[in-house]
């Protein structure tokens, strides 16, 4: 069996520490936070005092975003220095397509393949993801992901496969600015139909009724947001920022998103920014337009996913 190595302890790298022991891998560990690494040794892990020290077979790196990541590989006890020509690099860290690129160029040179990608998990990390219940979205040449491959799907129920490094990066902040997006009109319609003496319940039911299954769908989801799925607004405001920046290396106009991460920077300016994205919106509209939007929600029991069997989906190979 082989040695994995992994360097991030967070929200997501305890719980994926914890699914790669439970399937018998041997586990070097790594991160700033001692406490976190000695938990993961007490489950049976080997403790790494740096991250160079935590490299195996496969180097799993699971951080919150391309700064630590390049300290991470490129510092002076970065992990750069330990890998050897044939070792695979796995960076499922909350990175940006350049960094992506760049990591992938610079590993070439050594010969070690380097794979991108993302996790995706309907639920709580620490819920989900022990049992396998989530998905890794992965990038790089086929030939060179079948290894890598045969390790995350033995930890996660479905590897969908990209063809390059970066697009897992790329297609997971569309993700964010899709969805932050539609919280935010939804709850402005929301608040414009309470302000009016309408029940957004009964927009909803029309919705239903009418067969606007889409937009059923996102009225939906931001009424559900006491239920505190999801990803915190200070991870989606990050991801933003990662898209506007990529908008201005490109010379693109993203005037929409720039509205949208403005409305962003007034939720983190209210104290919002640990809530989720649809519960930060209800609550930020609710200040700026005095309205009370606690009739535009409704408890619903967590959904999380059920187990199936192991699967690998490539597009477009």
């Amino acid at each position: 069996m082989q040695t994995i190595g992994l360097i991030g302890l967070g929200n997501a790298g305890r719980p994926v520490a914890e699914r790669i022991l439970f399937k018998g891998y041997g586990l070097n560990v790594f991160d700033i936070d001692g406490a976190a690494v000695d938990a993961a040794v007490r489950r049976g892990a080997n403790g790494a005092n740096s991250a160079a020290d935590a490299v195996g077979d496969m180097t799993v790196t699971l951080l919150p975003s391309s700064v630590e990541l390049r300290q991470v590989v490129f510092g002076e006890s970065g992990v750069f220095k330990s890998l050897r020509p044939g070792m695979t690099l796995i960076d499922l860290s909350g990175t940006d397509p350049d960094c992506a690129r760049e990591l992938q160029q610079r590993l070439a040179e050594k010969q070690v393949t380097f794979i991108g990608g993302t996790i995706h998990a309907s639920g709580a990390p620490a819920v989900v993801i022990p049992q396998g219940r989530f998905s890794i979205v992965v990038g790089g040449e086929k030939a060179k992901l079948g290894p890598a491959v045969g390790f995350l799907n033995d930890v996660a129920d479905t590897i969908i496969c990209l063809p390059e490094p970066w697009m897992p990066k790329a297609f997971k902040i569309a993700i964010i600015l899709y969805a932050t997006t539609n919280n935010i009109i939804t709850a402005e319609i929301c608040s414009w139909l309470t302000a009016q003496g309408s029940d957004p319940k009964l927009f909803l039911q029309l919705l239903r009724t009418t067969g606007s299954e889409a937009s059923c769908a996102r009225l939906e989801e931001f009424m559900k947001r006491n239920n505190n799925d999801g990803g915190a607004l200070s991870n989606s405001y990050k991801d933003f920022r990662q898209a506007l920046d990529m908008a201005a290396k490109l010379e693109i106009p993203m005037p929409l998103a720039s509205m949208a991460n403005q409305i962003q920077e007034m939720g983190r300016a209210t104290g919002l920014q640990r809530l989720n994205s649809p519960a930060a919106m209800g609550k930020l509209y609710e200040l700026i337009t005095g309205t009370d939007l606690s009739q535009a929600t409704f408890n619903a029991e967590k959904r999380f996913p059920e187990s199936r069997e192991p699967r690998v989906v490539y597009l477009r190979e």
